[in-house]
C-alpha cells in the first residue's frame, strides 16, 4: 500500500496567498478607484437599461419590460443634465388584451455623491409621453401627456470609464390611466 504524501506548509501557503490575492483582486481595483476616472465637468456620458415598470391604475396590473437609453451632460462632477428615452407597453385588463404602447422623453437634473466607487444619486425632471392605445380603449388612452418624475440610485464604478447603473423612479402623468407607475431599471454607463 503506498502512502499519499500531504502537502507541506510552504505548499498550503502559497496556495492560501495566491487564493487570497486573487479573491482580493477585484476589491483591490474597485478600492483603487480614484476621482479622476469618475465624470468630471464637461463629461458627457451614455447609458442602456433594461428593467420594470409597474403602473399603480386599476385597469393595469402586472409588471411589464421596459428598455431606456439616455445621454448625460456633467456640468460639474456632482451635478448632470440627463435625456432619457424609454419604450414599454401597458396590458389593459378591459376590455381583455388591448396595451397602450408607451414612448417617454425625460429631461432630468441628477446630483450624486462621492463614495469612492459607488456613487448614489437623486434625479428629478419633466417629461413628454406618448400613448398609442388601440381603438377599443377610450379616446383620451391615445394621446401625448406631460409628466414629471422624482427617483435615485446608484452608479457603480466598476472601470475607469464604465459603471453599472441602479435606478428607481416614480412617474406621474397629468392625463388619463395609467397616469402614475413606478419605474426600475438596471444597466451600463460609459462617459467620454
Amino acid at each position: 500500500m503506498r502512502k499519499t504524501a500531504l502537502p507541506t506548509n510552504r505548499t498550503v501557503q502559497a496556495a492560501f496567498l495566491a487564493l487570497a490575492f486573487a479573491l482580493m483582486s477585484p476589491t483591490h481595483t474597485l478600492a483603487a478607484h480614484l476621482a479622476r476616472q469618475a465624470p468630471q465637468s464637461g463629461n458627457m456620458a451614455v447609458g442602456a437599461n433594461l428593467g420594470f415598470v409597474h403602473a399603480f391604475d386599476g385597469n393595469f396590473d402586472g409588471f411589464e419590460p421596459v428598455l431606456t437609453g439616455s445621454f448625460e451632460y456633467y456640468s460639474t462632477a456632482r451635478t448632470s443634465w440627463r435625456g432619457l428615452l424609454g419604450l414599454t407597453s401597458f396590458d389593459a385588463d378591459a376590455p381583455p388584451g388591448a396595451d397602450i404602447d408607451f414612448r417617454f422623453l425625460n429631461a432630468n437634473f441628477v446630483y450624486n455623491w462621492e463614495r469612492g466607487w459607488t456613487h448614489p444619486y437623486v434625479t428629478g425632471g419633466l417629461g413628454l409621453y406618448f400613448k398609442d392605445a388601440p381603438s377599443s380603449l377610450p379616446p383620451d388612452a391615445d394621446d401625448t401627456e406631460l409628466g414629471v418624475n422624482l427617483g435615485g440610485g446608484v452608479d457603480l464604478f466598476l472601470g475607469a470609464r464604465w459603471a453599472l447603473q441602479l435606478e428607481g423612479t416614480l412617474h406621474r402623468l397629468a392625463g388619463a390611466e395609467p397616469d402614475t407607475f413606478v419605474l426600475g431599471t438596471a444597466g451600463v454607463k460609459w462617459w467620454f
